[in-house]
Formats: C-alpha cells, structure tokens, sequence
C-alpha cells in the first residue's frame, strides 16, 4: 500500500494521527482525508493529497483500539466512513465495524450515537438483530441533520429500501434543510434513487441530474457514479449518461462496473446500427474482463462481437466468439450460457440462409 503514510513515532502515535484527521471537521466531506497533510508535513502542515491508511494498517489500528479504548475505535469507523464508500471499500468497512460492534454488543456509547449508527450500516449484514433496532432508533430520534454528510446516504441506501417511503421522506427533508452542501445534494440523489421515495419518473430524473450538477461542483467523482449508475436506469437520453460514466469508472478503477457499462453502450450502439463504434465498446470490455478475470464481463463482451460479427457478415467470426463463450463459460453463469446458445440459434439460421 504504497499510498499508506503514518507518522511514524510508534503506534500510538500513528493511532492518535489518524482520530487526529478524522476529528477535523473540514475532512468531514465524501472524501474526508483527500485535504490532509503529507506524511513529512504534520498535522499541522499545509494541506496537500494524501491517501487515508488503508486496508490491513487501518484494520489494525481499529482492533488495537478495540483493545484500550472502544469509544475510540468507534469514532474511527463512523471517520472514515466517508474515505471507505468515496473509494468503495465496503469490505474494509464491513470487517472494521464488525470488530467494533462485536465489543459494544447492544451499547450504545453516549454521545456516539451517530456513530453507532454508521458502525451498523457499515456492519449491516452481521449485525444483530437489536443491534439493527438500536440503529434505526438513532435515525428516528435524531432532530437536526447527522454531523457526518455521509450518513444520511448510507442510511438511505442500506435501510431505506427497507422503510415507509413516509419514513425516508422525513428523514430526507430533514438534511435538505438544514444540511451542507454535500449532503444536500446526496438528498437529491436519495430522492431520485429507484425504490426509496414516491416519486413520478420525471421528477426523479430531475432529482439525479441536480445531485449529479451538485457532485460535479464539488468535485466528488464517485457520488458523480453513483447518480449516473441511477440515472441511466430511468433516463431516456442514455447515451451522454453512459459515456460519463464510463469515464469515470474507468477514473476510479471500477473495472467490473466500466466492464458492463461499455457493453450496455455497445448495445446501444448496435441497436442504432453503429456496428464499427459496437466493435470498439465490446473490445475493450473484453480487455477488461479478461484483464481482472471478469467472467461475466468476457461472456457479454463476446457475445456481443458476436452479434456485431454476424450483423457485419462475418458468421465465421461470430461463431468463434460464441464457441469461446460455450466452452469457457462456467456453469453457474447460466444467463449467459443460455444467451450464446440463443444467439448461435440466430447464426446458424443466418448461416442456412447466407
């Protein structure tokens, strides 16, 4: 992890360091440590991009906290909260506040509500059932909008699609009024996120475009992805949303996501007839599929230069393509399987013809 830079003084000092940054209110944002100083800089040096600890070095200074002080492992989690959805380290996340909640069990610290609460939705899927309660209670008891931005998002995409939309709408209005700027355009993406709210379909394409207006302003690529991975769900000018996102899962390192998304524009591609540009999306999905060992993204790519082969006259070709889906398409990619079995339906019909 070479972008991982602790002070370097023993670990206490490293662990300091780190409440240190999450502490600052001004790195409370989307991307909460982007703003702190370089290693040989200090906590009070001028500001400059630094990358937050990740991976094992994080994890062990939250179990060493764990350890002397769990207060204070919480307020790590519920601190990084930000750094771990703006990068999309759910599973970092997720073992984090595990560990932290395996030792508060159902205490909730006083004055760390909210902290509690992002510790829970981080740590959903193993959390206890009263654990989860305890959770909601926080939401629900809660007067003015969360300290931390990132919160209200979290909270609306892991719980809400489990809520009253009544229940979602409150909580939402809340943070619209009385919220930052970030958070208030993370509301506007709640609003507009399938399943969440009662919404007509134009309003909620309204409600992502201005989230998406507002991301861009400050500058937050992935809550940009994000509204785009909703918008292109429901809007029906398609293309310039594809390509922006694909931009940016591609700036992100999303490979699995830009691998799909260039085959949902080839196909757009290919439906308007634009074979050669098809081409092109379909090949470099291959590229990255096979680059990260994506199956699914391999056996979509190349039945769609299949589909492209054969629309161009090329049966020989499509053939190929399809045969390397048949015969490296493992069995629990049934979808797939069953689509390259349809498509050499259509090939061999197109080769009866020809």
């Amino acid at each position: 992890m070479s972008d991982v830079e602790f002070r370097g003084g023993g670990y206490d000092e490293d662990l300091s360091y780190l409440i240190h940054l999450v502490d600052d209110p001004e790195l409370r944002g989307a991307d909460p440590l982007r703003l702190a100083p370089s290693a040989d800089q200090g906590p009070g040096g001028a500001s400059g991009t630094r990358s937050a600890a990740e991976g094992d070095q994080v994890v062990a200074a939250i179990e060493r906290a764990c350890e002397s002080d769990p207060r204070m492992a919480l307020r790590l989690v519920a601190g990084l909260s930000s750094y771990w959805w703006s990068r999309g380290l759910q599973d970092e996340a997720s073992a984090a506040a595990e560990r932290v909640l395996a030792m508060l069990g159902r205490t909730v610290p006083p004055g760390l509500e909210e902290e509690y609460l992002l510790a829970v939705l981080h740590g959903a899927s193993s959390a206890e059932q009263e654990q989860l309660e305890l959770a909601q209670q926080v939401v629900l008891s809660a007067v003015g909008p969360f300290k931390h931005p990132v919160t209200v998002l979290l909270w609306a995409l892991v719980f809400g699609p489990f809520e009253s939309s009544a229940t979602v709408s409150t909580v939402l209005a809340r943070h619209e009024r009385d919220g930052d700027a970030w958070t208030r355009a993370a509301v506007e993406l709640c609003k507009g996120y399938p399943g969440l709210i009662d919404i007509a379909p134009g309003d909620a394409e309204q409600s992502l475009r201005i989230a998406l207006a507002r991301f861009r302003m400050l500058e937050d690529r992935w809550a940009m992805f994000l509204a785009l991975t909703a918008l292109r769900q429901i809007t029906s000018d398609l293309m310039p949303v594809l390509d922006e996102a694909v931009e940016l899962a591609d700036e992100l390192g999303l490979e699995e996501e830009a691998g799909l998304l260039l085959c949902q524009r080839a196909d757009l591609r290919l439906r308007e007839g634009e074979l050669d540009a098809a081409r092109r999306d379909y090949g470099q999905a291959l590229d990255v599929g096979e680059r990260s060992d994506l199956l699914e993204t391999v056996a979509a790519a190349r039945i769609g230069l299949a589909r492209v082969a054969r629309h161009a006259g090329d049966l020989a070709c499509a053939r190929e393509h399809l045969s390397a889906v048949l015969t490296g398409c493992p069995e629990e990619l049934d979808d797939a399987r069953e689509e390259a079995l349809h498509e050499l339906g259509v090939l061999r019909a197109a080769e009866a013809s020809a």
